[in-house]
């Protein structure tokens, strides 16, 4: 059967079988660009002699009962021997695709992990017995080439913790290079002490004893670029052992490794001083921390930039809305910008309506630039709530940013309503209520309707007067 894409409206990737259009197969197939999170059932990771940087995409088509009917590789960039892929997505299950009311043939992208086959630890090495609390585990994430936090934490079997982002690198290196371009990534970075219970780090070690730790590889390395490196280390009375992880589960490492660098994290707590949550808040408190000063505002302001980031914690959202609390003054100026401006872009891009609403109670949106409220409503997050807020303050429905408006970061790959797809209907009906342009376009010359992988949002837009909307695109030729 031939496909070809669809043009009514402009609308790409959005495959439709030629014969579904004379209503001629019972069960047309339609294309919905991505397929994951129909899954029911089936693994999603390939173990094999070979490990992939990225994950390996199949198009798979799958019947009106859910099962797998065809499967071919894409993009084969890695020059991964792509059976092990295929073979695994033809055993998958997923939820049988409608459109229009009526059961479809769905084809689709789905992603497959191709990890390396892991090393198992040598069991020959004993792991040294424990003498009281003589020991400490010390856990380093290092640098990356964008927002990794760059910290050690060490716990000793007292239950003492010590937290510290090292001192500033020398001049002319590529660490000093990194701080100044990216920073330490850390919420509060210097040198901070806590206690934890000791049997909590007692706990700790078991789980490296019941991992094998001592008889695992020294380094496990892949041969990529950019990312952070984790080092892990256990000292007990006089023997130690470290192991260094650089993209480690691509080159044979266990994810048991992997599981003790978050298990280091969540029992010494660094989310407090790399993040930010209400045990910050305790801190802050005990220091008798003063939260009507321009330090309380610059902390605030480096809270909006996590909020607003890729690692996202609820326990940031939460430590930021103490600090409106506790009246951080929103009138101060952090880098040129007013820091009320800064927290209510955030809110609105997040789409946090408790941290938004805490805010129009202090009047801050009154006193946001009607362009800064433009830009927001851009960006809003997926809250219906936040996106009339700002109309309502003054933000230009009308008046699309660099990449597009909220209703052209509905659809794609990283949509706005993502994770929230029961929203999404409703929020583009709210934004096309408030007057956001159905014509405007994103930074590829896209409108709404082009590259909408959902067919409900492509129905709803179908059903509005909006034929011509390529009409402004000045990219339009070059992506039909």
């Amino acid at each position: 059967m031939r496909f070809e894409r669809a043009r009514a409206c402009g609308i790409l990737l959005f495959i439709v079988a030629a014969s579904a259009c004379e209503a001629a197969d019972p069960a047309p197939t339609i294309g919905f660009y991505k397929l994951d999170d129909q899954r029911l059932t089936g693994e999603t990771t390939v173990l094999g002699k070979d490990g992939g940087f990225s994950d390996f995409t199949v198009l798979v088509t799958v019947n009106p009962t859910g099962q797998v009917i065809a499967a071919e590789p894409i993009d084969n960039y890695q020059k991964l021997d792509p059976a092990p892929a295929l073979a695994l997505v033809r055993t998958w299950t997923f939820h049988p695709q409608t459109f229009d009311g009526k059961p479809v043939n769905a084809i689709g992208r789905v992603s497959i992990s191709y990890r390396k086959q892991p090393i198992p630890p040598d069991t020959a090495i004993p792991f040294p017995m424990r003498d009281d609390a003589d020991f400490e585990i010390t856990l380093h994430r290092g640098a990356c080439f964008g927002s990794c936090p760059d910290y050690s934490v060490t716990v000793h079997g007292d239950g003492l913790v010590e937290f510290d982002t090292g001192d500033d690198p020398s001049k002319g290196t590529a660490g000093q290079v990194h701080l100044e371009y990216n920073g330490h990534n850390v919420l509060l970075p210097g040198r901070h002490k806590a206690n934890i219970d000791p049997a909590a780090a007692a706990r700790l070690l078991d789980r490296f004893r019941a991992a094998r730790f001592f008889g695992l590889r020294k380094e496990y390395f892949y041969g990529a670029t950019d990312n952070p490196t984790q080092v892990l280390t256990v000292r007990i009375g006089k023997t130690s052992k470290t192991v260094t992880d650089y993209i480690g589960t691509m080159a044979g490492m266990p994810q048991s490794v992997v599981d003790l660098e978050e298990a280091v994290d969540a029992v010494t707590g660094t989310a407090r001083w790399v993040d930010g949550n209400l045990q910050t808040l305790d801190e802050l408190d005990a220091a008798h921390f003063e939260y009507h000063s321009p330090s309380a505002a610059m902390l605030a302001a480096a809270l909006a930039s996590k909020l607003r980031g890729y690692r996202q914690s609820e326990g940031t959202e939460k430590l930021l809305m103490e600090l409106v609390d506790r009246r951080v003054p929103l009138d101060a100026r952090i880098d040129g910008q007013v820091l009320r401006t800064i927290l209510v872009r955030a809110a609105a891009m997040r789409g946090s309506d408790a941290l938004f609403g805490k805010l129009a109670e202090r009047d801050a949106l009154a006193a946001v630039p009607r362009a800064a409220l433009t830009e927001a409503l851009n960006h809003v997050g997926c809250s219906v709530g936040i996106a009339r807020a700002l109309v309502k303050a003054g933000a230009d429905p009308k008046a699309p940013g660099e990449d597009g408006t909220a209703l052209t970061a509905l659809r794609g790959s990283v949509a706005t309503c993502e994770e929230h797809p029961d929203k999404e209907l409703e929020m583009a009906r709210t934004l096309i209520e408030l007057g956001v342009p159905l014509e405007a376009c994103d930074s590829l010359g896209w409108t709404a309707l082009m590259g909408c992988d959902s067919p409900e949002l492509v129905k709803l837009l179908l059903a509005l007067p909006c034929c011509n909307t390529m009409r402004e695109c000045p990219m339009r030729t070059e992506h039909k």
